[in-house]
C-alpha cells in the first residue's frame, strides 16, 4: 500500500500529526519518509473547515481535564493503569511550556456528535472518491468512530484500519465522560447492520460481560444471533492501546464488539510488546517513533501473515 490517511481526534487539529508540542516531527513526517502519501484532515467545523453559526452548538475541553486524562495522568490516578504514565514530554501540567504549546492546538468543537459524524462521513466519503485507490485509514479517539463510518460507507476504498485507542466502549462512556453514548454501538450515526437496523435502541439486543476484572462490557446478545457489520467485515483492522491510558481498561470491549460483528481485528496492547509509559495522545509522545514502526510493520505485512509477527520489535526500528 502506498496511500495512508489520518483522521484527527476530538478538538485537535491537523498540526498534531506535523509536529509534537516538544518540537519533534509528527507521525506526517515519519511515513512520508518511508514511502506512504498522507492525506491529513481537519474535522468539520474546525480548522481550515472553519464553524460558522447555522453549524449548531460549540463546544471545548479545558486544559485541567486535558492534565487529567492525556498529559499528566500519573498525578490524578483516574484508573489503575494511570500512575504508569511516562512518555508525556515535561510535566504535563498547564505552565509548563511543552503542555502549553500542546494546549494552544486544541479548538473548539461541535457538541453534536451525531452532526459531526454525519458531516465527516460525507466529507470522508468525497474525499476516497477523489483519490480512487484503496487507502489506509489511521484513526484516533473520537475519530475512531469517523473510521467505521468512512469505511460503511466506502468499503471497497478502504484497504485496512488502524484504529488508535478509538471511541468506546460501546453504547456508554466509562471513564472519561463525553456528552454521547453511541446507539449505534461504535458510533452515534447510523452503521449499517444486516439484518438491517433502524431503531438501535430497541433493535439492537445488548447484555453486559464482566469477563475482565474490574471492567464491565456492553455487546450484543448471544440471541438473536448478533446482527453483522457486512460492510466492514472484508477490511484489515488493527486496534492499538497504550499501556498507561484511560483506554486500557475499556479498548477490549470494541474489539469484542467488533469480533461479535464479524470483524477479524488484531489488538496490540504496547505494554504486552514492550512499549511502556504510554498515555492516550501516544502518537506525540517521546517514544512516538518506535509505535509509528509497531503500525508500519503491520502495514506492510501481507494480509494472510500473522499480526503478531508484526509486534515483534526489529531491531532497526527499535532504537527509533
Amino acid at each position: 500500500m502506498n496511500k495512508g490517511q489520518n483522521w484527527l481526534t476530538v478538538s485537535f487539529l491537523l498540526q498534531n500529526w506535523l509536529n509534537k508540542p516538544d518540537g519533534g516531527r509528527g507521525w506526517a513526517s515519519y511515513f512520508i519518509e518511508h514511502g506512504y502519501e498522507c492525506y491529513i484532515v481537519d474535522q468539520t467545523f474546525r480548522g481550515r473547515s472553519p464553524w460558522i453559526p447555522e453549524n449548531g452548538t460549540m463546544a471545548a475541553i479545558p486544559a485541567e481535564m486535558i492534565q487529567k486524562f492525556f498529559t499528566a495522568t500519573a498525578r490524578y490516578k483516574l484508573w489503575p493503569e494511570a500512575e504508569l504514565h511516562t512518555q508525556w514530554p515535561g510535566s504535563g501540567v498547564i505552565g509548563d511550556p511543552i503542555f502549553d504549546a500542546y494546549y494552544a492546538s486544541t479548538v473548539q468543537f461541535i457538541k453534536s456528535q451525531t452532526q459531526q459524524e454525519t458531516t465527516i462521513q460525507a466529507a470522508g466519503v468525497a474525499l476516497l472518491d477523489r483519490i480512487g485507490q484503496p487507502v489506509i485509514l489511521v484513526t484516533h479517539s473520537q475519530a475512531g468512530a469517523h473510521g467505521w463510518l468512512v469505511a460503511d460507507a466506502r468499503p471497497e476504498l478502504v484497504h485496512s484500519i488502524i484504529a488508535l485507542e478509538p471511541a468506546g466502549p460501546p453504547f456508554e462512556n466509562v471513564i472519561y465522560k463525553g456528552p454521547y453514548s453511541r446507539v449505534w454501538g461504535l458510533t452515534n450515526a447510523p452503521l449499517t447492520y444486516s439484518p438491517a437496523v433502524v431503531d438501535p435502541e430497541t433493535e439492537i439486543v445488548k447484555q453486559t460481560i464482566d469477563d475482565r476484572p474490574g471492567s464491565r462490557c456492553i455487546i450484543q446478545a448471544d440471541s438473536p444471533p448478533p446482527r453483522q457489520l457486512p460492510n466492514l467485515r472484508g477490511i484489515r483492522t488493527l486496534v492499538v492501546t497504550a499501556e498507561a491510558s484511560f483506554h486500557r481498561p475499556t479498548d477490549w470491549c470494541v474489539v469484542r464488539y467488533l469480533e461479535q460483528a464479524g470483524i477479524s481485528v488484531d489488538h496490540v496492547q504496547l505494554g504486552d510488546i514492550g512499549i511502556r509509559g504510554n498515555g492516550h495522545m501516544l502518537f506525540l509522545e517521546r517514544n512516538s517513533d518506535e509505535i509509528a514502526a509497531v503500525l508500519r510493520r503491520w502495514m506492510e505485512e501481507e494480509d494472510t501473515k500473522p499480526a503478531k509477527e508484526a509486534q515483534e520489535p526489529q531491531g532497526e526500528e527499535k532504537e527509533l
